[in-house]
């Protein structure tokens, strides 16, 4: 059960509700993070619209690009992974799942592991004396001893400064949509070369948009998996969350390890072999190329607005004319975008390129705040950049908030 005090105020009087850990989202991160942590019998609270990226911020039709057994949330037991769905649902597990999928699994996990998740949404996060005190829009206000961040990728959105100038109507990012039904009839200009800038490109075509894309390098394309591989083949390459490999299937199997490295051995890594750039899925390969034009290998060196939309001159000196621009460019995380945490509190938290600096236990700088999901790969590692890290950061977490809880009681 929570506890409650009463604090007074100069204006009213407020009901401070007591938790052990306040945990801030409810996508695949925030709501394993909260079986973890209730199953370690600590007081939870999470606030967040369950699987709202999804939901708010990735187009109907789109298709997973991870495998499905890799996209499993996590909880205490692993009994609501997509295995036990398909199973209770009497479906076999397949390749590329539909949005719509993933958004059923991860409702019928929040509903059956943590049914309590509040859609209120946090206005500002404090810290004063140790203890951390979450205002809600709603004037409710939430004391607590930690506060795990969970933030969605759409707080994160790269839009680069040379876009700035164009107005809302003009130029948008793919994580702005839940669907490409506006773009139906429209001249559209994708940005990017990455799987959200290419299937965005391809549902839009499909749509009845008239698409040409742009990127900066080649498109790499995934191969496709072979369907049967031998010995040999599974021992050099052992299948893994995030791809094929000894790398990646280290990743997943040695999840702590990336945490110990030094500054300059992680960059190493995030640079190379665990960068994991921008590139298509298999299947998406033949709803591109071929379908509209791809201006590969073009940088933009001029955009502006114009009578008919908006006007781009690329670097082979190639105007194309638009009556939209979309940015596939991507998500580079900032903790100064997340408008909830209050700026002094912000100041605290050592960041190395604006991520913040995390121990082995996902903590920062300031004693009790938590950061998980792509807000940690940076100190933690490429493999909380994919759901498949989910289980791996939420038992962490959750040990760790208990230890720090169990200290200050």
């Amino acid at each position: 059960m929570r506890t409650s005090v009463d604090i007074k105020t100069p204006f009213n009087q407020v009901s401070v509700a007591g938790y052990d850990v306040v945990v801030l989202g409810a996508g695949p991160y925030g709501l394993s993070a909260a079986a973890h942590l209730r199953g370690r019998g600590l007081k939870v609270a999470i606030f967040g619209k369950p699987l709202s990226l999804w939901r708010d911020h990735m187009p109907e039709g789109m298709l997973l690009r991870s495998y499905w057994w890799a996209t499993s949330l996590s909880s205490p037991g692993e009994h609501y992974d997509f295995a036990h769905y398909f199973q209770e649902h009497g479906q076999t597990g397949y390749d590329p799942l539909p949005r719509e999928v993933v958004i059923e699994y991860g409702l019928w996990f929040q509903k059956h592991v943590v049914p309590e998740v509040d859609e209120t949404y946090v206005k500002v996060i404090t810290r004063e004396n140790g203890q951390f005190q979450v205002e809600l829009i709603d004037g409710r206000v939430i004391q607590s001893r930690a506060v795990v961040m969970a933030p969605g990728l759409h707080y994160y959105a790269y839009r680069p400064d040379e876009y700035r100038h164009l107005p809302a109507e003009l130029v948008s990012h793919t994580g702005d949509y839940n669907t490409v039904k506006q773009f139906t009839g429209k001249r559209v200009i994708v940005i990017g070369r990455g799987q959200g800038a290419l299937e965005t490109a391809a549902l839009a075509h499909e749509g009845g948009a008239d698409i040409q894309l742009v990127c900066r390098q080649a498109i790499y394309w995934i191969p496709a998996p072979k369907e049967h591989l031998s010995l040999i083949e599974r021992i050099r390459y052992p299948q893994g969350g995030i791809a094929h490999g000894w790398f990646d299937w280290g990743l997943e199997h040695r999840p702590y390890r990336f945490q110990r490295l030094e500054r300059s051995e992680k960059d190493q890594i995030l640079a190379g072999r665990g960068k994991h750039g921008p590139m298509g899925a298999h299947w998406l390969r033949e709803r591109v190329v071929g379908k509209f034009p791809l201006h590969e290998m073009q940088t933009v060196q001029k955009v502006k607005e114009s009578d008919k939309g908006v006007q781009l001159v690329l670097s082979s000196g190639e105007k194309l004319e638009a009556d939209r621009l979309v940015l596939g460019t991507g998500y580079r995380v900032d903790i100064r975008k997340l408008a909830m945490l209050e700026p002094s509190l912000i100041a605290e938290v050592q960041t190395y390129q604006n991520a913040p600096v995390l121990n082995t236990w996902f903590e920062s700088t300031v004693p009790g705040l938590y950061f998980i999901g792509i807000s940690s790969f940076s100190s933690c590692g490429p493999l909380y950049r994919f759901v498949v890290g989910t289980k791996a950061a939420a038992q962490r977490v959750a040990k760790g908030v208990e230890r720090r809880v169990a200290k200050i009681r």
